[in-house]
């Protein structure tokens, strides 16, 4: 069964053809779903004009490091349950934001996970009380800095912990590399299909904000990847999205052409319910 941000970036795509494409396609099928003995596309697209070539289409996530997701969400689950533990603990009159750094929540498991926040609980609460709006202090834990905040004052969070993100150090490097995992996803998918005289479509969802379209030059400084990327794929398009709904979409790679920076007729974004390029 499709996700909801699957079905959207299909929908985005099919809307952003015409515009690039040179017609309007439908849907005719999703061989993943249909084929469970191997890894297999997530869609196929037919043409409304028969001159036009079937597409081969492929949708994956990037993230700015390999586990962002994970991270995040386990970041979120264990800052929620520090702040109902510390629900009733805390000055009243002002707002607190926990930092904890990415190494430690990729090592805090189940009973880890328990033990940090047993630590962590009671000192935020004895630390709270001293800091004043814009201090910050750090304690140590499994020799990792952690780090609480006093944000300000607003009466609907006053008294609560808050999560703020903390990411990997060499995020530039960790961004190439989780766009690189990203690219090869489709790639093994697509042989197949260009056999067949299909034209491919990588479609990537950056939840990371962290990735640009000189990235894919900068991979492709390697010979091997840059000739399975031209021979494999024939269009690279990089959606942005929030909460599963694509809201930019840019056109890295058509055919031959790769594009840095993007020109305005292969941006594309949402407006009054329609895609729209921004020329």
């Amino acid at each position: 069964m499709k996700r909801p941000n699957e079905i959207n970036a299909i929908n985005a795509l099919l809307e952003i053809l015409p515009f690039f494409a040179g017609g309007r396609y439908v849907e005719n099928g999703s061989p993943d779903e249909d084929n469970s003995q191997c890894k297999d596309v997530d869609y196929i697209l037919a043409p409304d004009a028969n001159d036009l070539p079937n597409l081969a289409v492929e949708h994956t996530r990037v993230e700015a490091f390999r586990g962002q997701m994970t991270y995040v969400n386990r970041s979120y689950d264990i800052v929620h349950e520090v702040d109902i533990e510390c629900q009733g603990q805390l000055p009243p009159d002002r707002y607190f934001s926990l930092v904890v750094p990415h190494i430690l929540v990729e090592s805090l498991r189940k009973q880890a996970s328990k033990q940090f926040i047993s630590f962590i609980v009671p000192w935020i609460v004895t630390t709270a009380q001293t800091l004043l709006i814009d201090d910050h202090k750090t304690t140590k834990y499994a020799e990792q800095d952690v780090l609480l905040m006093c944000g300000g004052s607003h009466p609907k969070i006053n008294g609560t912990i808050g999560r703020i993100p903390s990411g990997p150090n060499d995020q530039e490097d960790l961004a190439k590399e989780s766009l690189w995992f990203s690219i090869e996803h489709g790639l093994g998918k697509f042989s197949k299909y260009k056999r067949l005289g299909y034209d491919t479509v990588l479609s990537l969802e950056d939840i990371s904000g962290a990735i640009r379209s000189s990235m894919l030059l900068e991979i492709e400084t390697d010979i091997q990847r840059k000739a399975l990327v031209s021979t494999l794929v024939d269009y690279l398009i990089v959606f942005a999205s929030n909460e599963d709904r694509m809201i930019v979409a840019n056109v890295w790679k058509e055919n031959r052409l790769r594009y840095s920076p993007v020109p305005f007729n292969r941006r594309f974004d949402r407006r009054e319910g329609k895609w729209f390029p921004l020329e």
